[in-house]
This record gives C-alpha cells, structure tokens and sequence, in this order.
C-alpha cells in the first residue's frame, strides 16, 4: 500500500534530479495530467456515480498508478528515457479514457 501518490514521489525525485529534457518534459506532462484527472475525479464522481462504477474506476486508475509506479523505479535505476516516456504517454491516455467511461 502506498503512503504517498506516485505523483508526489515523482515530484519529490524530480527535485533532486536533473533528467534530459525530453524525460523532464515527459515527466511534468505526466504531473500536470495526473492532478487535472485528480481535480476531475473529486469534482465529476462525487456523488454521481454508483458504488461498482466508482470501484472500477479507481481500480483502472489504481492499475495505471502501479504501472507508472514500476515505470518510474525502473527508470531512477536505467536511466531509459524512451520507456519511462512511453509509459508516461500511456498513463495519460489511460487517464483521458477513464475521463470517458
């Protein structure tokens, strides 16, 4: 279980870090679209939705946290700007299709 979001561990790392600009702008999209899909969460469910569609919803979004999450660490070892970008991308489609359901 996680006691803080991936969000903020990336933050956090990224202050003591200086990545190519490429992974840095990957990195500070990522930030800005994983808070907006926060602000959406708290805004639009509250309320609206029935007890299974909200569990699925934050099951799918608590899937595309582990998976940035994995992302991440493999990345603060390797260095792979190509892959931590590319699952950066994939996070934030994954959070613009949730937006969707």
């Amino acid at each position: 279980m996680r006691t803080t979001s991936v969000g903020e561990r990336v933050r956090a790392d990224l202050s003591e870090m200086a990545p190519s600009p490429s992974a840095e702008k990957a990195i500070r999209e990522w930030l800005l679209a994983d808070a907006d899909f926060n602000v959406w969460f708290l805004e639009t469910t509250k309320g609206s939705l029935d007890d299974a569609t909200l569990m699925a919803l934050l099951g799918d979004y608590g899937d595309d946290q582990d998976a940035v999450e994995h992302a991440w660490k493999a990345f603060l070892v390797d260095h792979d700007d190509a892959t931590l970008i590319r699952e950066l991308g994939q996070s934030m489609r994954a959070m613009t299709t949730l937006k969707h359901k």
